[in-house]
């Protein structure tokens, strides 16, 4: 534990803050990776998945005339795609950081 804590203290100040930048950006992929494999277990597979690669939807696809599970739903896919962004944004700061400071 000594030597750890003497290899930062002979680091500079900008090597340290990046290790601790890079720390808390793989606990944030880690929590957003757990969050979006619970998120798709519970969404439940109603269609047959060419929507998904179409990209079609309904007219009337709006908030006021679905149903509460099928607000649910459209809620998780909402939540699906920004924990896949927050992610995809945690991994290219770590990627930089670690190329930038090696």
């Amino acid at each position: 534990m000594a030597n750890i804590l003497a290899l930062f203290a002979a680091s500079d100040s900008v090597a340290y803050t990046v290790f601790i930048i890079k720390i808390v950006l793989a606990c944030l992929m880690l929590l957003s990776a757990a969050f979006i494999i619970f998120v798709v277990m519970k969404q439940s597979s109603n269609s047959d998945g060419m929507e998904a690669m179409t990209g079609s939807r309904s007219e009337d696809d709006n908030e006021y005339n679905m149903s509460s599970s099928q607000r649910k739903e459209r809620r998780l896919k909402i939540w699906t795609f920004v924990c896949a962004g927050v992610l995809a944004l945690c991994a290219i700061t770590f990627v930089i950081l670690s190329a930038v400071i090696a």
